[in-house]
């Protein structure tokens, strides 16, 4: 028999430490200032994560290991140089198409402000404005215009600006193709060493870590990488056949930018877009281009994406957000793009390890809060829609008496130690009281009881939280088919209801009532001091210690109404109700 869910207790936790914040503060500070470390030595780690599988591939079919980097590595030089080379030769196409663009636009700059007097004003009114605001600023421009010619050394330092700015990402893309070389080549080395790093007095953990993270990272980008191809190629092919010029250049574009998290389709959409506008001879292309991402972009995030992800990167859609944007802070463009992986690989490493827990909290898709910690804390922040809202749910997945057992009767428990404890008020109390029981009533209310079906009565010892406890009792007894009884009915039974420990007095005053409403009587208590105080009071009648034991007990409810106060005739295992 499962047992009932407990609401963790409250304990009092430390304060925050300064010195985690300080060592964060390094942490970040050295990561911004040795990005030119730190970036190929991740890129070349993530590169060795995707390729890992297809080196193990090759060496199964009996390839040597050099042999097998090796060849990884010229694909990857040729796959890299082919694009650039595809890059290059579309940009220039470009650049050399862009002046023959310029009437098209106008027309269609005019076309769109044609018979519209508000943008022509308004353009009037800034072109007025930007006069009186240059004023005689416009007589230099001739002389900077006159001065540009003589000015620099021409061709041969336009060559020397764009080789600076080459150079540097070319070395950082050697060093990290290098570096993802020695990694697949001494990648049991590797791991090794780390793990000895890490620690041997947990390696079973730290073993468990790593292959979560190799395998987790190592499917997404791979199927990231083969989605966004897709997308590329589909965009490429598409374009190309609407006529937009330069279709693959933005179709490798679109492979590119998809990398980037939430925009970076939108983006890859947008730059075609701009380019139809200018070229065409009308809106057809614009449209067409439009109507083309919608496609492509639904048939790659709604169908083959929930089809080819087997599982997540395990991180949730706001945690990417913020990395993302802290990652770009840090590392630029490039940290937009090794934003996932590398959240992920955190992610992963505060779920094994424990000193870093708080990563899984604060990164993971799992839920913050336990479902009876979000249904009771919907009640403390007064809000009875959503906890109204978590236990359909959670009965629709799990079924009625779960929902009464898992979320409502956990509740309940934490409403009686928090009113003990003097943490919620008397009026807050009975109101969270009056919400729990109207739930637990509505849970039950769909369900059909007959009405020549046994009556029972549930009868709350004292309080709020004894209140809602004989609600979800008789919610529980309707769906094991009992009626509730009414207003002045003689019941069946009698379910005498106690959360906490009560006076002796009060106790034995309610215990006299039982048999003015019922010929039996059964006890529900959910704590030992409570159920240990109940016993002796109701003996020889049972006392419960759950929710599901009282409902084992009470059975499945008889069908004809009991008339007499013989003991043989009641359910099994109750004895006829007598005064105290």
């Amino acid at each position: 028999m499962p047992s009932e869910p407990e609401l963790p207790t409250r304990p009092a936790a430390p304060g925050p430490d300064p010195l985690w914040l300080i060592a964060a503060l390094m942490v970040l500070a050295a990561l911004h200032l040795g990005r030119d470390v730190f970036i190929p030595m991740a890129l070349a780690l993530l590169l060795s994560v995707v390729l890992i599988p297809l080196a193990r591939m090759l060496q199964r079919l009996g390839l040597p290991r050099p042999l097998t980097v090796t060849l990884l590595l010229l694909l990857s030089l040729s796959a890299i140089g082919a694009t650039m080379l595809l890059v290059i030769s579309q940009v220039l196409t470009l650049a050399a198409d862009l002046p023959n663009w310029e009437t098209n636009l106008r027309a269609k700059l005019r076309a769109v402000s044609e018979g519209s007097g508000v943008l022509d004003r308004a353009a009037g009114t800034i072109r007025r404005l930007a006069e009186e605001l240059g004023g005689g600023a416009t007589t230099f421009a001739p002389a900077a215009a006159a001065a540009a010619p003589g000015s620099g050394g021409g061709t041969l330092e336009t060559l020397l600006d764009m080789a600076g700015l080459v150079v540097a990402p070319a070395a950082s893309l050697a060093v990290a193709l290098l570096l993802m070389a020695y990694l697949l080549m001494q990648r049991e080395d590797v791991r090794d060493r780390f793990l000895r790093l890490a620690g041997m007095q947990d390696l079973h953990r730290t073993t468990r870590a790593m292959a979560d993270a190799t395998e987790r990272v190592g499917r997404y980008l791979l199927m990231q990488m083969l989605l966004n191809a897709g997308f590329g190629l589909g965009m490429g092919v598409g374009l190309m056949a609407i006529g937009v010029p330069n279709a693959p250049l933005w179709g490798v574009l679109a492979f590119v930018l998809r990398f980037i998290p939430f925009l970076g389709a939108w983006i890859a959409a947008l730059l075609p877009f701009v380019v139809a506008v200018a070229t065409g001879a009308g809106w057809t292309e614009p449209v067409l281009v439009i109507v083309l991402f919608v496609l492509v972009d639904g048939l790659i995030s709604h169908v083959l994406e929930p089809l080819l992800y087997g599982r997540t990167t395990g991180i949730s859609p706001l945690a990417l957000l913020v990395s993302s944007a802290v990652w770009t802070v840090l590392w630029g463009p490039i940290g937009l793009l090794l934003a996932p992986p590398i959240t992920a690989c955190l992610a992963i490493l505060g779920r094994h390890v424990p000193a870093f827990g708080f990563l899984e909290i604060l990164l993971g898709d799992g839920e913050a809060l336990p479902a009876p910690l979000r249904f009771y804390q919907r009640y403390l922040a007064e809000d009875a829609e959503g906890a109204q809202q978590i236990a359909e749910e959670y009965a629709e997945a799990e079924g009625l008496p779960a929902a009464l057992r898992d979320l409502v009767v956990p509740a309940i428990a934490a409403l009686a130690a928090d009113r003990a404890a003097g943490t919620l008020s008397a009026p807050a109390a009975r109101h969270m009281a009056a919400d729990i029981a109207t739930l637990a009533a509505a849970l039950a209310a769909e369900t059909e009881v007959s009405q020549e079906a046994a009556c029972i009565r549930a009868v709350p010892a004292a309080g709020p939280a004894d209140r809602a406890l004989a609600a979800t009792a008789l919610a529980m007894a309707r769906l094991r088919g009992w009626r509730p009884a009414a207003d002045g009915e003689m019941a069946t039974l009698a379910i005498l209801c106690l959360s906490q420990p009560v006076s002796a007095a009060r106790l034995r005053r309610v215990r006299a009532e039982a048999p003015r409403d019922a010929r039996g009587v059964i006890g529900l208590a959910m704590e030992d001091a409570a159920a240990t105080q109940l016993a002796p009071v109701i003996a020889p009648a049972p006392v419960t210690r759950s929710l599901e034991a009282m409902s084992a007990r009470i059975g499945q409810a008889p069908v004809a109404r009991v008339e007499t106060t013989d003991e043989d005739d009641l359910p099994l295992g109750f004895g006829v109700a007598a005064p105290a």
